[in-house]
């Protein structure tokens, strides 16, 4: 076979892995297989232009800033340093500024939150409505409840407070009031209905007394001071009837007498006795 150059060689579409293959080496030409040259090799400093294909999965070193391409603004930069600042850059449609937050625990600086969802604020247990509810404090007021608290009332209710600090009164036990009290409405007292002999009780505003015979015996024990007591004689059982009061303590007197339907007392119990302030036909003896 005659020598030939290398360009003189004809051009090969593919190789197997034992052909030799021609290389010229500082004018000298040698031999080698394909497997030698293209199995196992180590580039160095290779400019590869743009591959047909290729797997990169042991491949390092790639610079993100620079290697990767069609990543959105940002992207890379957050890949290569993930901070929260970095990843509020590459994203388009963040809210609010500040750190990344996580769902445990995390510290959120006035947030808006919108329509959220609660099992409880600062340690206080939150019991979601059926449907939904609303609590309103005006701006720049302060609500605080010191106590367990159940309000119970009719929907669309206002409740009016005192301009000034005060104790708010109860209906079904004493009260102690100061100062000039208002009433636009009538003052309406409980009534006992006593018939014939007993006792005239200390709990109701007046007394409506019926007599059942001749000198029916009325006690009243000690009331408190200031107490107001009222006894009506109202009704009798048979003509000439009569009733005898005889207070335990009685102001400049021992007893009261009703002689007649529509006879009437009031008292006021001051210091220690009652004290007849108002008579109307009995007799105070």
């Amino acid at each position: 076979m005659a020598n030939v150059t290398i360009p003189q060689l004809p051009v090969a579409a593919t190789s197997a892995g034992t052909d030799l293959l021609p290389v010229e080496q500082g004018g000298v030409t040698k031999q080698m297989t394909n497997a030698v040259l293209f199995t196992n090799a180590t580039l160095t400093t290779p400019i590869l232009g743009t591959p047909q294909s290729g797997t990169l999965t042991n491949c390092t070193g790639l610079p993100v800033s620079t290697g990767l391409n069609g990543l959105g603004a940002g992207v890379a930069t957050f890949l290569a340093t993930p901070s929260s600042a970095n990843l509020r850059s590459a994203v388009t449609d963040e809210t609010g500024t500040g750190a990344l937050v996580f769902a445990n625990t995390p510290t959120l600086v006035t947030p808006v939150l919108g329509v959220a969802t609660a099992t409880s604020v600062n340690k206080m247990a939150i019991t979601a409505p059926a449907t939904s509810s609303t609590l309103a404090v005006a701006d720049g007021k302060t609500f605080t409840v010191n106590h367990s608290l159940t309000l119970a009332g009719t929907d669309t209710t206002t409740m009016t407070f005192p301009a000034t600090s005060a104790t708010i009164a109860r209906t079904d036990a004493a009260q102690a009031f100061t100062g000039n009290q208002t009433f636009s409405g009538a003052i309406i007292g409980a009534v006992q209905a006593l018939s014939g002999p007993g006792a005239v009780n200390v709990t109701q505003l007046t007394t409506a007394f019926t007599s059942t015979g001749t000198g029916d015996a009325l006690t009243l024990a000690d009331g408190v001071a200031g107490q107001l007591k009222t006894i009506v004689y109202v009704a009798e059982a048979a003509g000439a009837d009569t009733g005898i009061l005889t207070p335990a303590n009685l102001g400049s007197a021992t007893t009261i007498t009703f002689n007649a339907v529509g006879d009437s007392v009031t008292l006021q119990f001051i210091g220690a006795d009652w004290w007849v302030i108002g008579l109307r036909g009995a007799v105070v003896a």
